[in-house]
């Protein structure tokens, strides 16, 4: 990967070229570097197999420029970027990307400055997984092998289907999966940012499904962690007691039931329908469910959401937003009632800029300035925290759904 010291050389070194630049009134420069190592995981009972396969890895880099551009009509914006390539030469082609996408933006105020907040969440990365050996890759994907063959071999119930421990492999034990590692490295500097802004991070994901063959029975299991020792067999376990537990299962009639929702359906309804309304950017287009419900009760007194892009130890928490400020706590939901608003600087200044009376009128309460806060927001709207190639955007890094103690 590259280094942070050069990441932050080269926002350093673009900042000062893009100063020279007569018609640019205001620029941003972020400079990323990602790298995904991944493992795939095969094993098969009955059939010749690696278990492991080989690790395979692709890096990305590149640097990305927000431009705010004079022009005799007013102010127009563009942003490009430069795939690999962090030199003066990958600078002006970005720049020129920037040129030939601009377009004008009355609204728009300034670029993110310094809030005054001083940034909480520093070394907080793992050393071992931000220096990762192929070796270790390997490992980890025999853990939780390992994990989900002993939980089969063990079982009593497969024993009696399969008369004996010694035939349980003759069911057609199959596990497929795989272990990825993403390690990303950023730095962001402006002309309305003091000094350049660096953070460093990895994160793992372990995911395997289980099936016994003969029986058709299917279970998945997966864990992540932000650290390499959170890795363990618990992924192969879950998978394996799954796929056992499913063997002899019967559908469910159709019909109404009370259910509990695990978190994989809790994890797409917060995606797809709660969060997005639950952001500046909706309410400011009028089209938030939540609309003109800042302050009032909109969930059972039991329910409480917030969001927390510091939250030490989290697999999604950053250093710094996409922006470059500090990430930290926003309160969504408290007790039911709608207190507070996801956003990023542009649409919080954006709302800020709006006279009271006509945020009254266009459905936008005059406290959702109040209410929405840059301090969460760390992935671009295109991809992960360490693109180059996205606009700044609003997603819940870590979004935390409380239910009140019965």
């Amino acid at each position: 990967m590259i280094s942070r010291a050069r990441l932050e050389r080269a926002v350093h070194e673009a900042l000062s070229l893009l100063k020279s630049v007569e018609d640019v009134r205001e620029a941003e420069v972020f400079a990323a570097s990602n790298q995904h190592l991944l493992t795939r995981l095969h094993y098969t009972s009955h059939l010749p197999c690696n278990g492991a396969e080989e690790p395979k890895s692709t890096l990305a880099y590149g640097i990305g420029i927000r431009a705010v551009f004079r022009t005799p009509t007013g102010i127009q914006i563009g942003f490009g970027s430069e795939p690999s390539d962090l030199t003066a030469e990958g600078v002006r082609q970005a720049l020129a990307k920037a040129r030939q996408s601009v377009v004008p933006d009355p609204e728009f105020v300034s670029l993110p400055q310094p809030t005054g907040e001083a940034r909480t969440l520093t070394r907080y990365h793992d050393a071992r997984l931000m220096n990762l050996r192929d070796t270790d890759l390997v490992r980890v994907g025999w853990k939780a092998i390992r994990g989900a063959l002993r939980t089969f071999l063990s079982s009593r119930r497969l024993a009696e289907v399969a008369g004996g421990r010694r035939q349980i492999s003759s069911l057609g034990l199959i596990l497929s999966g795989d272990v990825s590692i993403v390690q990303e490295r950023i730095a962001i500097g402006s002309t309305r940012l003091p000094r350049v802004q660096t953070d460093e991070s990895a994160f793992c994901l372990t995911f395997l499904t289980a099936m016994v063959e003969r029986f058709q029975a299917k279970g998945s299991g997966w864990a992540t962690g932000r650290r390499l020792s959170e890795l363990t067999e618990e992924t192969g376990v879950q998978a394996a007691r799954a796929a056992i537990d499913a063997i002899g299962g019967i559908r469910v009639r159709s019909g109404s039931y009370r259910v509990i929702l695990g978190p994989q359906a809790v994890t797409d309804l917060m995606t797809h329908l709660i969060i997005p309304g639950l952001t500046s950017r909706t309410f400011y287009a009028g089209s938030s469910p939540f609309q003109r419900r800042l302050g009032q009760r909109v969930a059972t007194s039991e329910v409480s959401l917030y969001d927390h892009g510091a939250a030490r130890g989290l697999v999604a928490s950053k250093g710094i937003t996409c922006e470059g400020l500090p990430t930290g706590r926003t309160d969504l939901i408290r007790e039911g009632v709608l207190v507070g608003l996801l956003s990023n600087s542009y649409e919080t200044e954006r709302l800020s800029a709006i006279p009271a009376e006509k945020k009254n009128s266009a459905l936008i309460p005059v406290e959702a300035e109040r209410r929405s806060s840059p301090a969460t927001v760390f992935a671009a709207e295109r991809g992960v925290a360490a693109t180059s190639i996205g606009r700044p955007g609003s997603p819940a890094p870590m979004s935390c759904l409380k239910e009140r103690d019965p």
